[in-house]
């Protein structure tokens, strides 16, 4: 006779929808906060019930239990206090009427340090309180490091709450998962544990597996949550042939957080094995934590006598060029040609020369060759890769396709347009483009109405428009987003013409710019808005200035192939901040491809800059900044749930990329 074993897997298959929320936070995690757990213990005061329900997830129960305390309160301070706890309770429900009454109640000037920051927490809580998802969590970013842990727990809380409600639940666990890092009573992290565990059974039901492509990205702890639950789904012919699989997953995942609880809570199962504490929002890729550079020692791996040798000099060029500009006191860096060598010999050599630091390699083969190369020292590749990397200290950083169209879906959405319809070039980068678009449009709350692929070895694309304007199509877009070539671009943007489309607006990615002013062949393009880097947008100061030096210094490196030159420069920085133990994940800087956000996973996420086609020259509309990245530090890919508004392009532009950082 076949048996389950499981807990309360997978009872909860919609529980990531908005109009569930409250039912995901108090979930099931009461059956599983030890024992006595219950909110109708009679033996438990007001106050401890309010704890025990807000360790649970049930912030309207936690709320409705402290106003009583405060109710039965004999002294000022006293009720105080726990008017104080209602009021933050109910903003994290989302009880905005609650909120406001409880905490109008207090004067914020006589509360001390953590108490008054987590009063202005609840405040910003009940501010975001009708907004979507997206947008809360651009207006709820991340806590610092520094942070109280009374503080930086209950934004963790309530940032998971706003991903499960944006059906982001691989986000919405990891978001949990840093939770418990800030949690230090232990009935508040096991119930924390358990309901990491029911969130990943319910992620499981959706199809979304440690395997799958939306936990692609996530890291081994989460993956780990993933993997656990996965097995609490499973049918087992006896418990011996269960209690192998979760052997197996301790081996595959040791030190994951489930062993402390959930092993015992969910399978009765119990481990012996240690856990390895969660670090406090420390950048951390899959596979483990951080690494740290074993000397100050850079090295550049480019295929510098290869087919790529002029996009290799290109960015080689620019790595220098920064470096003369700002070394930060480390020594010259050591350049390797990597065509003729394979990863492992690479890694060895990088090895053998005492490397603190590698940069490269650029090809994508050679990259995802040197993901599952367990080096010593962390490496900064120059290309992205679309499979899991489990090795630490391992970043991607290159010119992504998939970064622009997001960036385009984000500007187009701020501009108030939210019906698109899209053009992509066939094949897997039209394909990469198309996602990336897509994604974060419907993160956003837009709509892709339409899309079509078109050849783009052809200059006749009016089967595609045709196909994708029909069926009332062009009548309900706000825009087309079109992703090609420049020849590609100036023959759709005509082409759209001829077909009545002319004023629809049409949205794209740098691709549709040379990169250098061509208004006599651009004027096909006017009024084409696109996406596009600093160091090709910005005009004035700093900026200027130091285009001019490369020019003068490095010729066509820096003008035919500018925007691979500012990825060499973008490189340097990056690993001088790797060096001084400044790269931290979701700590957005400036650079000159863009403002660079390191995520968790180790991706180097770009947000570039905005511009216009008028008279067929570039016009600079706005430029990104960190303070508004800094508002979207999420965590998934560049390309998902954010939302934020881009300064008006300045004057100049300040060259911390290579000299005032």
């Amino acid at each position: 006779m076949m048996i389950r074993l499981s807990g309360c897997a997978g009872t909860r298959a919609g529980v990531f929808c908005i109009g569930l929320l409250m039912l995901f936070v108090a979930g099931c995690a009461s059956q599983y906060a030890g024992p006595g757990a219950g909110r109708a213990d009679a033996r438990l005061s007001p106050a401890e019930a309010a704890q025990r329900a807000a360790d649970q997830g049930d912030y309207a129960e936690a709320a409705s239990r402290y106003a009583e305390a405060a109710g039965r309160a004999t002294s000022a301070d006293t009720q105080r206090m726990y008017r104080l706890e209602a009021g933050l309770a109910a903003a994290q429900a989302g009880d905005v009427q609650t909120a406001r009454q409880m905490l109008a109640s207090l004067d914020p000037s006589t509360l001390g340090p953590v108490d008054h920051a987590r009063y202005n927490l609840a405040q910003r809580e009940i501010a975001i309180a009708d907004l979507a998802p997206g947008r809360a969590l651009a207006n709820l970013p991340p806590p610092a490091r520094n942070t109280a842990p009374a503080v930086a727990e209950r934004v963790w809380e309530k940032r998971a709450q706003l991903q499960f409600s944006a059906n982001q639940p691989v986000d919405g666990i990891a978001a949990l998962v840093q939770r418990g890092a800030w949690l230090d009573r232990q009935t508040a992290v096991q119930a924390n544990d358990n309901r990491i565990y029911e969130a990943a059974a319910d992620a499981i039901g959706l199809g979304i597996g440690p395997d799958s492509t939306d936990a692609a990205q996530a890291n081994d702890t989460v993956r780990g949550w993933l993997a656990l639950a996965d097995i609490g789904q499973r049918v087992f012919s006896s418990r011996s042939q269960r209690d192998e699989a979760l052997a197996e997953w301790q081996q595959n995942y040791p030190g994951h957080p489930a062993n402390r609880f959930v092993l015992a809570d969910q399978f009765d199962y119990q481990s012996t094995m240690a856990v390895q504490p969660v670090a406090r929002g420390g950048l951390t890729t899959a596979g483990s934590g951080p690494v740290k550079p074993s000397s100050n020692q850079v090295a550049l791996a480019l295929p510098v006598s290869g087919p790529f040798k002029n996009a290799a000099r290109a960015i080689r060029d620019g790595f220098t060029f920064a470096y003369r500009n700002n070394s930060g006191g480390l020594p010259s860096p050591i350049s390797y040609d990597s065509s003729h060598l394979s990863a492992p010999a690479l890694a060895q050599r990088a090895e053998n020369d005492g490397i603190g630091i590698l940069v490269g390699p650029l090809d994508k083969d050679k990259v995802a060759a040197m993901a599952r190369q367990q080096l010593p020292m962390p490496t900064i590749a120059l290309n992205t890769i679309n499979e899991p990397v489990r090795r630490g200290g391992f970043y991607q950083f290159g010119l992504d396709p998939a970064d622009e169209a997001a960036s385009a879906a984000r500007h187009a959405v701020d501009e108030g347009d939210r019906n698109a319809l899209a053009l992509v070039p066939q094949g897997e980068w039209g394909d990469r483009v198309l996602d990336g678009f897509r994604d974060t449009l419907d993160a956003q709350g837009g709509r892709l109405i339409d899309y079509r692929s078109y050849d783009s070895d052809t200059h006749d694309h009016s089967q595609a428009i045709q196909a994708v304007l029909g069926r009332g199509n062009q009548a309900n877009a706000d825009f087309i987003f079109v992703a090609g070539q420049p020849t590609q671009a100036r023959l759709i943007r005509s082409q759209l013409k001829y077909y009545h489309a002319g004023d629809l607006p049409m949205v794209t990615t740098s691709h549709a710019y040379s990169g250098q002013p061509d208004p006599e062949s651009d004027i096909d393009l006017n009024g084409v808005n696109f996406v596009d880097m600093p160091w090709l947008l910005g005009n004035g100061g700093t900026i200027a200035r130091l285009r001019e030096q490369a020019a003068s210094t490095y010729g066509s490196s820096a003008t035919a192939y500018g925007r691979l030159f500012a990825m060499g420069m973008d490189a340097w920085v990056l690993a001088r901040r790797l060096a001084k133990g400044e790269l931290n994940a979701d700590e957005p800087l400036e650079g000159m491809t863009g403002v660079l956000a390191p995520r968790s996973n180790g991706h180097i996420t770009r947000y570039l800059g905005w511009a216009v086609f008028r008279n067929g020259r570039p016009q600079t509309l706005s430029l990104p900044s960190t303070a508004e990245v800094q508002a979207l530090r999420s965590s998934r890919s560049s390309a998902r749930g954010s939302d934020y508004r881009m300064r008006e392009a300045p004057t100049q532009t300040g060259g911390s990329a290579t000299q005032s950082e």
